[in-house]
């Protein structure tokens, strides 16, 4: 004798539909299928149905209508609309007409439409009553899709790891029993139903008692009709909502990262339909509470996961900086302990262990290692029902829940976490147990609906709370981050040496830096006092503009030295950066370097200055040196030019600095940003050779790009590449 499965049931290959409308399917021949009360609309016999083109059975349906079939097929081919819904009337009723593609086929479903007609201007307020109900999404869906369809109950049912499931809201009429909280079990819901529910969001049954409509054309086992609002539902299916107390029936798929998270279960005492209209707002309005609850989980997991990184973070800087990791992990216990939310903890290794909260017995602890030393080797071992033998539980805790992770495998460091038994009640909707009936004419035993809902309750024992996903990546983390720790041991002393060498590396440069940049607002300020003191009717506004030269320069002065300061501190500056736009600066460096240079002469062009992002000290002695140099360069030829202009090429911002001096050999030009380093032909000219290494120091700590093209005795053009 053979067993029928629930989940053997091809409940998309029925072969009916409801009685409340009518279909018909297309291929390219024309109509191979239609439901057998449709030549009662048509008023025409089913041979004269079959076999015709989708162009000429639309005009029967609806004579009022303008069928534009290029638009009808734009719209179900298409990437944003799959289905073409039109509102008809037929005999003086109106009904929802749809056509959709689905299995190579095209399939035109008429609904009747319900008397009242949904107004589009509610859809707001039903978002922001959802969006205003803070705290549970789901419950605040159940109360505006009871309001939308009028059914007796709207539930939402969450799916649970064993497929399972629970009702998690609920939204119900006067004088009804809640079933809020209870459970009900997988096979209530088998996989193929599952399965349709993921592929097609609303189902909805007007009346179970109502006679179903045969499809005629094609064998139930050829019509696909997986996507058909119209199908009926099993006599299982049926059977079951009858004992539930349910004429009617709607549902609406919560579908989370692909998978059927839950569903909206909605009941009623009567028949009662859900026509189109309603079935795509209560949808929409589902998919409206995913959104918000995906938005406040990510919330809550962001704040879950900025705690353990601030943990890890403080974990990492303390491993590197104290060789003994037993200490380092003993501090750190109570944290991890209260992060994971577990009872108890013990950090274990070949010299002994620790243990911080609550922890299992030793015969216990016995059994949990050499459990965990039979399993295939894995760094990461967890379980919220371990069993224990042979040991009296009785006198002591029991923890279940148990999670090992290794730290340093060679060295046998393991960090133990144990949680206790959570003991509670599971309060099922009916005792959860499948009934099978025989049937003699198939010699088979088919499952049989359940017949009883009445609250049936079951003491959960032997198991903890599960550890999350977030909870195992976390220690997961804490190992990796401790082992990377002691990898980078080995070469943290050569790393060390390096540092200390950079370091005085920059305090050198920084010296040399001072003396050099320091110069030109240090001229500003001699060439006002000696103009001053070789002068005595100065006008006023001359002497306010040395004022003010003299106000900048030692401004100038001022952050230099700060930053010098800052640096023998720490050996690092943190500037703060904003965008700037350099063009007074650069007319200011002009002003000055023209006088120091006495290139009175100096035809300088000035283009377009964007504003580019840095810190204001080292922009100005960024540009003081390149457009000084070319300045200084180009002040013995006869003629000489320096043009300073910007351009903006996608997210980058490029300064020009174009001279027509004394030029570079292009060849040598690995080495003009060394320090102290100067060109065979610069001889005649002042300077120490550190200006470019200045250049090139300040633009790295931009983050920006140099790069030169010169020729000797024609000029020399530098481009600065910054972001934006």
């Amino acid at each position: 004798m053979r067993q029928l499965e629930c989940h053997e049931e091809e409940i998309h290959l029925c072969g009916k539909i409801q009685f409340f409308g009518f279909l018909c399917i297309f291929d390219e021949g024309g109509c191979i299928a239609a439901s057998e009360n449709l030549p009662s609309v048509l008023e025409i016999p089913m041979k004269e149905i079959l076999g015709r083109s989708i162009d000429q059975l639309l005009p029967l349906l609806s004579s009022e209508q303008a069928w534009n079939l290029k638009e009808i097929e734009r719209q179900i081919t298409g990437e944003i609309f799959t289905r073409f819904v039109e509102r008809i009337r037929i005999k003086g009723v109106d009904y929802y007409l749809s056509i959709y593609r689905y299995d190579e086929k095209t399939y035109v479903e008429v609904e009747i439409c319900s008397e009242n007609q949904l107004k589009a201007t509610r859809l707001f307020y039903y978002a922001k009553y959802l969006e205003e109900q803070h705290g549970n999404a789901w419950q605040s869906l159940t109360v505006l899709i009871r309001q939308i369809i009028g059914f007796d109950r709207v539930m939402v049912y969450r799916f649970e790891e064993d497929n399972s499931g629970q009702v998690i809201a609920e939204s119900l009429a006067e004088g009804m029993t809640s079933l809020m909280g209870y459970r009900y079990p997988e096979f209530d819901i088998p996989a193929q139903a599952r399965a349709l529910y993921v592929k097609f969001l609303a189902r909805h049954v007007a009346d179970i008692d109502a006679p179903t409509i045969a499809i005629k054309g094609l064998g139930p086992g050829e019509i696909d009709l997986t996507r058909c609002s119209l199908r009926a539902l099993s006599p299982v299916h049926l059977q079951y909502l009858k004992n539930a107390g349910a004429r009617a029936s709607a549902s609406f798929s919560i579908v989370i990262e692909g998978k059927l998270w839950g569903l909206v279960a909605c009941q009623n005492g009567l028949p009662l339909n859900v026509d189109l209209a309603q079935r795509h707002l209560c949808a929409f309005l589902t998919q409206y509470a995913i959104n918000y609850y995906l938005s406040e989980h990510q919330k809550e997991n962001l704040v879950a996961q900025t705690i353990m990184g601030v943990m890890e973070r403080d974990l990492k800087s303390e491993l590197l900086v104290n060789s003994d990791i037993g200490i380092v992990l003993e501090r750190f216990a109570p944290q991890i302990l209260e992060i994971v939310g577990a009872d108890g903890l013990m950090i274990k290794h070949d010299g002994g262990s620790k243990t911080w909260g609550e922890v299992p017995a030793d015969l216990q602890l016995r059994q949990i290692h050499q459990f965990i030393e039979k399993q295939d080797e894995s760094d990461l071992f967890f379980t919220s029902n371990f069993v224990y033998e042979g040991t009296d539980l009785e006198q002591s805790a029991i923890f279940p829940g148990i999670l090992r992770i290794n730290i340093l495998p060679s060295n046998k460091w393991h960090i133990y976490l144990f949680r206790k038994e959570h003991v509670y009640e599971d309060v099922w909707a009916g005792k959860p147990e499948k009934i099978y009936h025989y049937d003699p004419e198939r010699e088979v035993e088919f499952p049989s609906p359940r017949t009883s809902f009445e609250a049936w309750r079951q003491k959960m024992k032997g198991k903890s709370i599960k550890w999350k996903k977030a909870e195992l990546s976390f220690m997961e983390k804490v190992a990796q981050i401790t082992q990377q720790a002691i990898a980078q041991r080995g070469g943290e002393i050569a790393q060390l040496n390096k540092e200390l060498v950079r370091s005085n590396n920059a305090l050198d440069t920084f010296g040399y830096t001072l003396t050099h940049d320091l110069k030109n607002p240090l001229s500003s300020i001699k060439l006002a006092a000696q103009m001053m003191l070789m002068k005595d009717d100065l006008p006023k506004e001359m002497l306010r503009k040395m004022a003010l030269n003299i106000m900048d320069a030692t401004g100038l002065i001022t952050e230099m030295m700060d930053k010098v300061y800052q640096l023998t501190q720490s050996n690092y500056v943190a500037f703060k950066t904003e965008l700037i736009d350099p063009r007074n600066k650069i007319l200011n460096i002009l002003e000055s370097c023209k006088q120091q240079f006495d290139s009175a002469k100096l035809d300088f062009v000035l283009g377009e200055t964007l504003p580019i992002l840095g810190e204001r000290t080292l922009l100005y002695q960024l540009f003081l040196n390149l457009i000084g140099n070319a300045i200084k360069y180009s002040s013995k030829k006869e003629q000489p030019r320096v043009e300073v202009y910007s351009e903006k090429h996608g997210h980058s911002v490029y300064y020009y600095i174009k001279d027509n001096g004394i030029g570079m050999d292009i060849q040598d030009n690995c080495n003009i940003f060394d320090i102290f380093k100067r060109l065979p032909n610069s001889q005649g000219f002042e300077g120490s050779g550190i200006g470019l290494s200045i250049v090139k120091r300040i633009a790295d700590r931009l983050d920006a790009k140099i790069t030169v093209e010169s020729q000797l005795d024609i000029g020399t053009t530098f481009c600065v590449k910054f972001k934006v």
